[in-house]
């Protein structure tokens, strides 16, 4: 009994002390600016994996390091487990919409690595691994912004309703102008 009762101990003390890599999918919402997650352990999926989203049009994922420089993380499809992209050191735009809160100043950085992966109608999952080079646990943000390039169907009206008006004050003003 005693044996049993020891055995049992130990394998309890194991599996507590193994890190847990069961991944939940945490949804991203596309425009809602920055939100945190951390990886706890090198190259194993962060705390935030899985990411999901599903968006209609182009779209831009994003993931800056914070807190300590020099991490490198990598950002895979939690379905294939392909690798999408490493992050780089290269500084984004000071103009650019990921350059706000709470990690404004640090996309502009280039001692924060970081990814802007673009991605177009559908639906992601996507897990983020790191190298923990700055320590462990290693911070970082990511968020979901819409990349449109093209005006919505309600803009195009707008502007063909606003051309349409400018053409007849126009043609207007000259036909006055002509009679005079």
């Amino acid at each position: 009994m005693t044996l049993r009762k020891a055995f049992f101990g130990a394998a309890m003390a194991v599996a507590l002390a193994a890190p847990a890599y069961a991944l939940a999918d945490t949804p991203i919402i596309e425009n809602s600016g920055w939100q945190n997650d951390q990886i706890d352990f090198v190259d194993t999926p962060s705390e935030g994996s899985n990411w999901t989203f599903t968006v209609a049009d182009n779209a831009v994922f994003s993931l800056i390091d914070c807190c300590i420089v020099g991490d490198v993380y990598k950002l895979y499809d939690s379905v294939t487990s392909t690798l999408l992209a490493t992050s780089t050191f290269t500084p984004g735009g000071f103009s650019d919409v990921q350059n706000e809160g709470a990690y404004f100043g640090s996309w502009t950085d280039p001692d924060y690595s970081r990814i802007a992966y673009n991605v177009g109608p559908g639906s992601y999952s996507f897990s983020i691994t790191g190298n923990g080079a700055g320590g462990l646990s290693a911070g970082f943000g990511v968020r979901l912004d819409s990349a449109s390039g093209a005006p919505e169907a309600s803009t195009w009206a707008m502007m063909l309703i606003g051309f349409a008006g400018m053409g007849a004050t126009l043609r207007s003003a000259r036909r006055k102008t002509v009679t005079a």
